[in-house]
């Protein structure tokens, strides 16, 4: 759903540090005990949380895909990138990872049972799954964000559209049942909140803010012009309207609004 350029590419990597905040500097929530020896990143896009994933377990081989070849020529030996569509048949040997990485595929994937099956058959018995995804909408404790702004309007268009697209994004607080069906144990799931915008006391938070607000106005340009335009029949012109009225308002201090982040970790069984 979204554009390959720079300006997506510097989004991804900004991301990717947001997470580094959100999990104390961790990588991952599975417990991988012993450290593993072969890893899977699905749709890595710039392929930065393999590269991270690769230095912090040099002994292991770390495997990342993606439909766009955006990741760098340099990177360490035991890393590896391939053009791959996670949604088509996997050729990898079954039963070979350890550890099956996803993050921020909502909306790119159609069919998440089909995948969590997938990601199943190619776990090694006691290998874990980690997936992180968020909610594709904001939210307020305090009733800051409301249906009156211009944001709210913007993000439930957005998803909208996305429906008539028949891409779904609000499905992030719902994948316990389809990792549970496709056969893990050891399920669990934690939701984490990041604020938009740098309006939290807190240093952490703010700076989590600070990176998403970086992230939300290239983002809004790019998802928002294509979904709204192409499915949703507006005109150019009352997008970019919108979309300046969403910008106004994530720079705006007295809305205080945050993103939902769902993360899951889940182990195949032994024998």
């Amino acid at each position: 759903m979204f554009p390959n350029d720079d300006a997506e590419q510097e989004r991804l990597d900004i991301i990717h540090h947001t997470y580094l905040l959100l999990l104390n500097g961790e990588l991952h929530m599975a417990p991988i005990v012993p450290e593993p020896t072969r890893i899977l990143d699905i749709g890595t896009g710039t392929g930065i949380w393999a590269i991270d994933a690769g230095e912090r377990y040099p002994d292991a081989e770390v495997i990342g895909t993606d439909l766009s070849p955006i990741q760098p020529a340099w990177v360490p030996p035991n890393v590896h990138f391939q053009i791959d569509d996670a949604e088509s048949e996997w050729t990898w040997a079954k039963e070979s990872f350890d550890m099956i990485h996803i993050r921020h595929l909502s909306g790119a994937i159609k069919d998440w049972d089909a995948l969590l099956k997938e990601v199943y058959k190619n776990l090694k018995p006691g290998g874990w799954v980690d997936l992180s995804e968020y909610d594709m909408h904001l939210f307020s404790d305090d009733g800051t964000y409301h249906e009156g702004l211009g944001l709210y309007k913007f993000y439930d268009l957005v998803n909208q559209a996305a429906a008539e697209s028949g891409r779904v994004f609000n499905i992030a607080g719902s994948l316990k049942a389809s990792i549970e069906a496709a056969g893990f144990i050891n399920v669990h799931q934690e939701m984490r909140k990041i604020p938009v915008g740098t309006w939290p006391a807190d240093q952490k938070q703010k700076t989590m803010g600070a990176y998403i607000l970086l992230t939300a106005e290239s983002a809004f340009d790019a998802f928002g012009m294509r979904l709204l335009t192409n499915f949703h029949g507006m005109e150019v012109t009352e997008v970019n309207k919108l979309v300046n009225s969403a910008k106004k308002d994530v720079h705006d201090r007295r809305i205080h609004s945050y993103s939902k982040h769902h993360l899951y970790w889940a182990q195949k069984p032994l024998p």
